[in-house]
């Protein structure tokens, strides 16, 4: 009885059989199927995957040209190719980022991500230090940051002795059991004592 080949069970007659035709002829046909093989992308090779029939292997190429182009059938044409990519890279020509769209970043904004800075440099963007802090200048406008030394300069510290240099006005009300600022009225002159509001003190000077 003859021997079989591995992968695709040609035939192998023994030297002590005669030839047959037929069995040569069905090899012959069984070759040429496998050389013609239906290609089928269904299925990735593994890591492991380093040989098989034909067919297999195929379709191992064709799953990974699949995976490649992105497209759903490894038969349709990518819309570039790599040669297409590489000279469109190393020609500039891709668009400019936007707020909107993706795209190649320009010099001049890369230029602005690696000067930011977290002292207080003007048109420079804000980068925070080791700490979560950033300097910047004194305010000049109603939005515009105060940073600490503006806020010591111009407001009341905390647990501080400090010089009032604006008016204090008390709120009016009749909760006098409540600790806040009263206003403080000199009574100076005549019979009558001066118009008051509720919650203020007023003294009467001699």
């Amino acid at each position: 009885m003859p021997r079989e080949t591995t992968n695709y069970n040609f035939q192998k007659p023994l030297y002590t059989e005669n030839a047959d035709i037929a069995v040569i002829n069905a090899d012959l046909d069984s070759i040429d199927t496998a050389l013609t093989p239906t290609v089928s992308a269904v299925t990735a090779p593994t890591s492991g995957s380093t040989g098989g029939k034909l067919s297999v292997v195929l379709g191992w190429i064709a799953n990974r040209l699949k995976a490649i182009t992105g497209l759903s059938s490894w038969q349709a044409t990518p819309f570039v190719n790599l040669e297409d990519c590489k000279n469109h890279i190393l020609s500039g020509t891709h668009a400019t980022a936007s707020q909107s769209s993706s795209g190649f970043m320009s010099a001049a904004d890369k230029a602005k991500l690696d000067n930011a800075t977290d002292s207080n440099v003007a048109s420079r963007l804000i980068i925070r230090d080791s700490g979560g802090r950033a300097k910047v200048a004194s305010p000049s406008s109603t939005y515009d940051i105060a940073n600490k030394t503006y806020v010591d300069t111009n407001f009341v510290k905390k647990n501080a002795d400090t010089t009032m240099t604006a008016k204090l006005t008390a709120q009016s009300n009749t909760s006098y059991t409540t600790k806040q600022v009263r206003n403080i009225v000199f009574w100076t002159s005549g019979d009558t004592p001066p118009t008051t509001s509720n919650g203020d003190v007023v003294i009467k000077t001699f």
